[in-house]
């Protein structure tokens, strides 16, 4: 005689198992990099013009922003810098988003190899219980 399960209860399975695998979906190392890509090269380049268009009464924009020349070489607070503040915090963003997301993928792979091995040894330690 088998029992069978409520429709609800298999609906609520259902959704639990929906949910750990979409937590534990891997991310797209390239895709997030270009988004960061994005944000980090378009960020860079609209501080920039941004402070040009603003200009200064003394004559001095941007000492903070200029800093930036110290990291990123020939960046200069200037609308050649709005181009090389693009494609530099572009690249930067980039190296940065595809690091994370490979980090976090290898953090994932290998909690989930762990809790594999757990369960592995879990079972041998206790198979004569289950006899």
């Amino acid at each position: 005689m088998t029992v069978e399960r409520p429709d609800i209860l298999v609906r609520l399975e259902r959704r639990r198992q929906e949910a750990i695998r979409r937590a534990f979906l891997r991310l797209d190392a390239v895709a997030l990099g270009a988004g960061a890509a994005a944000v980090f090269g378009l960020g860079l380049a609209a501080a920039t013009a941004i402070l040009l268009f603003r200009g200064s009464a003394d004559g001095e924009v941007g000492p903070k922003l200029a800093l930036l020349g110290q990291f990123l070489p020939g960046y200069r607070v200037g609308w050649p810098g709005v181009a090389v503040g693009l494609l530099e915090g572009a690249a930067a963003g980039f190296a940065l988003g595809w690091l994370v997301a490979s980090v976090r993928n290898a953090a994932l792979r290998f909690v989930l190899w762990k809790a594999v091995a757990d369960q592995r040894r879990w079972r041998r330690r206790h198979l004569l219980d289950e006899i």
